[in-house]
């Protein structure tokens, strides 16, 4: 009975060493299972992150801050050139930090001839900071040159070049009827769009 208890004492020590090393080896397998996993994840979530947090590209700006060129109010006013009544060439570039009251005229038409005088006066008063630019839709030079030497006009700058030449003028700023005023600031953007009379001298004078 002692050999017996003895052989089975020895078989339960050898099955529980077998059991334990078993365990142990699963252990392990399932640790480095673990860290194989571990360390593949943190990899996928490293790559992904950057792509979900990463601020977008900033859009190109453009490096004018100058509004589009148009006839409206806000637009910035479209250059020109065109020969004076004195044979100079006359840009509207010319006039880059001074105030421009453009005005689009003719001998013929009468509410023109009417309004004329006010401009004149006002740019008259207001000095150097402001300019008078009449740009004649007359039939001829000479009518348009005829008409402002009889009227005594010193502080009008008239442009005429050719009719043809003062019409694409005309047309540039959407010119449909006369008389049409546009205010131009010294930075080249258009104020003021509309008939002569409806332009007050507080806003000329708001822009200087």
């Amino acid at each position: 009975m002692d050999d017996r208890q003895a052989l089975r004492s020895k078989s339960r020590l050898w099955w529980t060493g077998v059991i334990g090393v078993v365990i142990v080896v699963t252990a392990m397998v399932v640790t480095l299972c673990m860290l194989q996993f571990g360390r593949a994840e943190p990899s996928t979530v490293d790559r992904s992150i950057p792509a979900l947090v990463r601020p977008s590209e900033p859009e190109t700006e453009d490096v004018s801050d100058l509004p589009p060129i148009g006839y409206r109010v806000g637009n910035s006013a479209p250059p020109f050139s065109l020969r004076s009544l004195d044979g100079k060439m006359i840009s509207l570039e010319d006039y880059q930090g001074r105030v421009v009251i453009l005005d689009f005229w003719a001998s013929w038409c009468v509410p023109c001839r009417l309004s004329m005088p006010s401009l004149e006066t006002m740019a008259g008063e207001l000095g150097d900071d402001v300019v008078l630019v009449g740009i004649s839709l007359d039939r001829s030079e000479s009518v348009a040159r005829s008409f402002i030497e009889s009227r005594g006009y010193t502080d009008l700058i008239v442009l005429y070049g050719s009719l043809d030449e003062a019409r694409r003028v005309s047309e540039e700023y959407a010119v449909l009827g006369i008389p049409k005023t546009f205010v131009i600031d010294p930075q080249g953007i258009i104020r003021f769009a509309g008939h002569p009379n409806s332009l007050s001298r507080y806003l000329v004078e708001s822009l200087l």
